[in-house]
Parts: structure tokens; C-alpha cells; sequence
């Protein structure tokens, strides 16, 4: 028999064994989320799992993993945030989950978000978009602002603070908004750019 048509017949029998079509990765069964540990300051310990698998649309699947754990400052509560594996940065996708006191697990809405910080007394936590502030309330509750890209976050006891990196001008410009309802509270200018963690609202 010609060589050339050898793999002609094999891909023909594969077909036929396997109910007439050709086995893909989503044939397989989607691979199990990774699950990271949590503990609260309650002593509490959750195991939480990341958001599960999707089919891929050309193949595989499209799996998510943890980006960003943010603790609040009585420790109480957790934030999570997991990232979906992507080719492209445009198809990059974002998703927060909240541990609770409880043990509860709760997937926070549009949670599409780059960065995550807690206000000082715990009860609201903030997240960055690129022109979007989320702020959440501790039951799951949103609320959203759109202004400013945030690259940094910071927050007060009064105030959240949402700095834009200026690239051309160096520094960073910042925009205070009040809590919880974020209505606008002033700009002012740094004139270095913060880092994650630092405190510069004011």
C-alpha cells in the first residue's frame, strides 16, 4: 500500500471509532479549578476555587488564576481576584470573590477590575477598572463611579483616592471621591507616582 494514503485510512478509522468526529481538547472532560487557601482572622479556613474552565472557541479551555489576595484590615474578610488566561490583553478578563466571616464565599458583581484595597475600617472595598471605580459593600453591594483611569488606589476614613499616572508630565494626577456614596471631592497633583500600598490620599 502507498505510504502516502496510510494516514488517510487512520484518520478515517479514528473517525469512525470515535462516533464520526475527530477528538478535540473540549472533548476531554474541563480541567478542575486550582484551589488556593484562605484563612481569617476568626481562625476560620476556606478553600476557595477559582472561576471554573471555559471552552476555548478555536480549542482547549480558557482557565483563570489568582492574581490579587487582599485581606481587610480586621482580617475578617478576604478578597480575591482571578484572572482569565488570554492570548490577547483586550480578551484579559477579571473576576473578585469575597470570603466572609462565615466561610461564605461570594462572587462580587462587575468585578472586572485591576487592583483591589479596603478601606481602613473594613467595610467597603474598592476596585480599579481602567475608567471605572467599583465599590463594594461587604454583602455584595456595588456602587460605581467613571472618571479617571485608576492605576493606584488608596482610601481614607472619609475619602477613596484614585490616582492616574500623568506619562508625559511625570507624577500622578488624583481624584478624591467621598464614601460610600462617591461623589467628587477635588483633584489634586502628586508629584511622584505612587506605589501599591502607599498612603497618599488626603
Amino acid at each position: 500500500m502507498n505510504g502516502l494514503f496510510r494516514p488517510v485510512l487512520l484518520t478515517a478509522l479514528l473517525l469512525t471509532l470515535s462516533g464520526g468526529k475527530a477528538q478535540t481538547d473540549t472533548d476531554l472532560p474541563a480541567p478542575q479549578p486550582p484551589v488556593y487557601p484562605v484563612v481569617l482572622s476568626t481562625g476560620v479556613r476556606v478553600q476557595v476555587a477559582a472561576p471554573p474552565a471555559a471552552p476555548h472557541p478555536d480549542a482547549g479551555w480558557i482557565t483563570w488564576s489568582l492574581d490579587l489576595k487582599r485581606a481587610a484590615p480586621n482580617g475578617r474578610f478576604v478578597a480575591l481576584l482571578f484572572l482569565r488566561d488570554a492570548v490577547f490583553a483586550k480578551d484579559h478578563t477579571a473576576a473578585a470573590q469575597l470570603v466572609r466571616p462565615d466561610g461564605s464565599v461570594l462572587d462580587l458583581p462587575k468585578s472586572d477590575v485591576n487592583i483591589l484595597k479596603w478601606t481602613p475600617d473594613s467595610r467597603y472595598l474598592l476596585g480599579a477598572g481602567p475608567t471605572t471605580l467599583r465599590l463594594w459593600n461587604t454583602a455584595g453591594g456595588v456602587r460605581l463611579w467613571t472618571g479617571a483611569r485608576g492605576d493606584v488606589l488608596d482610601a481614607t476614613a472619609r475619602y477613596a483616592c484614585v490616582a492616574e499616572f500623568l506619562f508625559e508630565e511625570g507624577g500622578a494626577r488624583v481624584t478624591r471621591l467621598r464614601l460610600p456614596n462617591l461623589s467628587p471631592a477635588g483633584t489634586f497633583v502628586l508629584a511622584h507616582r505612587p506605589t501599591d500600598g502607599e498612603r497618599f490620599c488626603r
